[in-house]
This record gives C-alpha cells, structure tokens and sequence, in this order.
C-alpha cells in the first residue's frame, strides 16, 4: 500500500472507530439500563470508557489528515465509489430494520425486535468489510450475527433484549479498539517513509 493509500487508511479507521465506539455506548447503554446495572461504578466506568474512545478516535483522525498533508491524497473518485456502496448499504440496513421491527411488533414480540435489530447491525457488517478492505468488520459481522442467534436460542422475553443489547455494545467497543490499533499500526509504518518533494 503506498503512503497516500495508508494516510487514508488512517482517516478511515478513526472514522469507523468514532462510528462504532458512538452506537456501542448506544447498545451497551441500552443493555445496560434494560439490566438495571447502572450505580456508582458502572455508570461513571461507562461514561469514561465511551468518552476514552471518542477522544482516541478524533485523535486517530486528527492524525490521519495531519498524515494526508504530507502524501498525495487519494483520488476523489475512488473515494466518491467508496462511499456510494456505502451508502446502498447503510439504506438497504434500514430497511431491513424497518422490516424486522414491523415483523416483531405483528408477532407482539418486542424483545425479538431487539435481537433481530442486532443481527441485522452485524449483517451489514459483511459487506462493509468488502467495501473499506477491513477484514476486522467481517469477524464483528460473523461474531455479533453469532451471538445474537445464541440469545435467541438460550433467553426470553425481556433477557433477550438485554443480553443482545450488551453483546452487541461490548463488541462494537471492541471493534473500536481493534480500529485504533490498526491506525496506530499503519501511522507507525508511515515513520519509515520518506516524503518526496513535488
């Protein structure tokens, strides 16, 4: 990959970071409340952790553009086809979600909605993976997909929502991580390269 490529690839972990950190405090929220977990550690231990990852992910992204000044930046077109498979995919999630909420609310079962929200969250996973050429997004897909037919298999009623909730959260968190070491990897191996005058 030469250095304009990884300057972006920088960029683009941040942002997939900042995403997934932002909707894994939404789930892991979420679960958490449904638990009714939240007292005088856990709630300031999530609030910090959430806000940790917020700032190691603008930091990434801070990074990443100050690294794109030094290296020609990728071109728009690329970037314009990138983001147009994108956003097909992010339309054809709401949709499915859309669906699967009508589905769940037809069957008067509220806490399957919560599970098959989920599934579908990790579903679109797979394709992204493809799309930003990021291998880590196909093991969360697989891993949240997984995890969620495991809560539908073993819980009940409200136990599901809660459970897929919480898994879904501790993995996005964890994909969040996972991103940031990869920037961190790839801004490292920028340190070697040297910048050729125009």
């Amino acid at each position: 990959m030469d250095p304009a490529s990884r300057a972006e690839a920088v960029i683009g972990a941040g942002r997939g970071a900042l995403v997934v950190a932002m909707f894994g405090a939404g789930w892991l929220g979420w679960g958490l409340g449904e638990a009714k977990a939240f007292n005088g550690v856990i709630a300031p231990t999530f609030g910090f952790m959430a806000l940790l990852l917020f700032a190691c992910s603008i930091y990434v992204i801070r990074k990443g553009r100050q690294l794109r000044k030094r290296y020609t930046a990728a071109g728009d077109s690329t970037r314009k086809t990138i983001l147009g498979r994108f956003l097909l995919v992010v339309l054809m999630e709401i949709l499915a979600l859309a669906l699967v909420s009508i589905l769940a609310n037809r069957l008067h079962r509220a806490d399957l909605a919560t599970d098959w929200c989920a599934m579908i969250v990790g579903l679109h996973f797979l394709p992204l993976a493809k799309i930003f050429r990021a291998p880590n997004l196909l093991v969360l897909g697989i891993l949240m997909m997984l995890w969620c037919a495991l809560c539908w298999a073993l819980f009940r009623s409200n136990a599901i929502a809660t459970s897929a909730s919480l898994g879904t959260g501790i993995l996005l968190w964890g994909a969040c991580v996972s991103a940031l070491l990869r920037a961190r990897r790839i801004a490292r191996s920028l340190r070697t390269v040297r910048v050729v005058p125009n």
